[in-house]
């Protein structure tokens, strides 16, 4: 599990997270699973800024924008390429910035001392055993859209960052602020298309570190990203390639494959466990998710087109169309990335999941029996790049 978390206030509280590791130059605040190459900060005095995912840009542009805080211009930290969470203080204000396609969620939760923010609602829920708010939960599950539910979370007292907004921490209190329009001004077809076709090239190229890379080749979303990272180098392009489905993608993609330079097609087929909602009686094959994911009902085919790329490429960077809200580290038996974007769930490893949510325990003590739980879970899987 990928996830982060910080307290601001005072100094009495007494809870770390479980096998956190302390940010450079941010005081309480701690990454849970985050390889270190993906951890960066830098700082000058009392500014500090820190990117935790995958974020595009590099030492010298993160130190530039060190200015850029110290005026509180926080919009501007969120327009390099690529996906991840912002964390920024400008003296006594600390600001958290998650994204707009919700891989990085931000939750907070107070006290009478000061307020804990999380990316997982979960790990902040655990600080008092929380219960889920089953309001809510049928709002996500009736509507699937996050944004209907405001600043509700999934959890009582828990509160949520809407899509768009920033956590802003100040001595005075805490609340949500607004840096992303909610509408953007019409533009024309003509403007708009290469304004989008470069963003989606940068953000590819982020992700294209000179390891193996692989991609779903199907439908128009996952079609473009194995295109634009066929542009850097070779590409392992997967199909699903099931009978049963009765739709065109195969065609699609051979006909792409054929077209393309540096496109290597591999079919998957179909079996009698690779359907929809196979598995979903069995919880403990399930993956775990900070949420109900809709995505979960395909994990036995996604399981099946990961063995077989696994079996070929035991190290690969892989693209994905689906858009998965998960804030979860995949612990996998191979070293390749699973799927969209950093923090997803786990269709590669069935058997018993690791526990989902490491409690924040307190820091001045663990029992004999929490190392023994913590020596109980899978090994996180070497680093690797999940992307979209």
């Amino acid at each position: 599990m990928r996830w982060s978390s910080g307290w601001f206030g005072g100094t009495g509280h007494d809870r770390l997270p479980a096998g956190g590791r302390a940010v450079s130059g941010l005081d309480r605040t701690w990454t849970v699973g985050w390889p270190g190459a993906r951890v960066r900060a830098v700082g000058q005095g009392p500014v500090t800024l820190a990117v935790i995912g995958e974020c595009g840009a590099d030492k010298d542009q993160l130190e530039r924008a060190l200015p850029v805080v110290q005026a509180k211009g926080w919009r501007a930290l969120t327009r390099w390429p690529g996906s991840y969470l912002t964390i920024a203080r400008s003296g006594e204000v600390l600001v958290v910035i998650g994204d707009l396609a919700g891989q990085h969620p931000v939750y907070w939760r107070t006290d009478v001392t000061g307020t804990w923010w999380s990316t997982s609602a979960a790990a902040l829920a655990a600080l008092d055993g929380a219960p889920a708010d089953p309001t809510a939960l049928a709002a996500h599950l009736a509507l699937a859209q996050p944004d209907v539910l405001g600043q509700w979370s999934l959890f009582r007292s828990v509160s949520r960052v809407p899509t768009g907004h920033l956590l802003l921490l100040t001595p005075d209190g805490v609340g949500t602020v607004r840096y992303e329009p909610a509408e953007y001004e019409p533009v024309d077809l003509r403007d708009a298309a290469p304004r989008v076709r470069a963003a989606l090239s940068e953000a590819v190229g982020v992700r294209c570190d000179g390891r193996p890379v692989s991609a779903d080749l199907a439908g128009l979303d996952s079609t473009t990203l194995a295109c634009l990272a066929a542009q850097r180098g070779p590409v392992t392009a997967v199909t699903f390639a099931d009978a049963r489905l009765r739709d065109d993608d195969l065609a699609y993609a051979v006909r792409t494959a054929a077209t393309v330079p540096g496109l290597a097609h591999r079919t998957v087929p179909g079996s009698p466990d690779t359907v929809y909602y196979a598995g979903l009686e069995n919880f403990s094959t399930l993956p775990v998710t900070d949420a109900p994911n809709a995505y979960a009902v395909t994990a036995s085919i996604m399981r099946a087109v990961l063995d077989t790329l696994a079996a070929r490429h035991p190290a690969v960077c892989r693209y994905s169309a689906p858009l998965l809200p998960s804030p979860i580290m995949p612990h996998s038996r191979n070293s390749h990335a699973l799927l969209a974007d950093a923090d997803l769930l786990d269709v590669e490893s069935p058997g018993t999941p690791s526990p989902p949510y490491p409690a924040l325990r307190p820091g001045h003590r663990e029992s004999a029996a929490e190392q023994g739980r913590q020596g109980d879970r899978p090994e996180p899987a070497p680093e690797t790049c999940h992307n979209r």
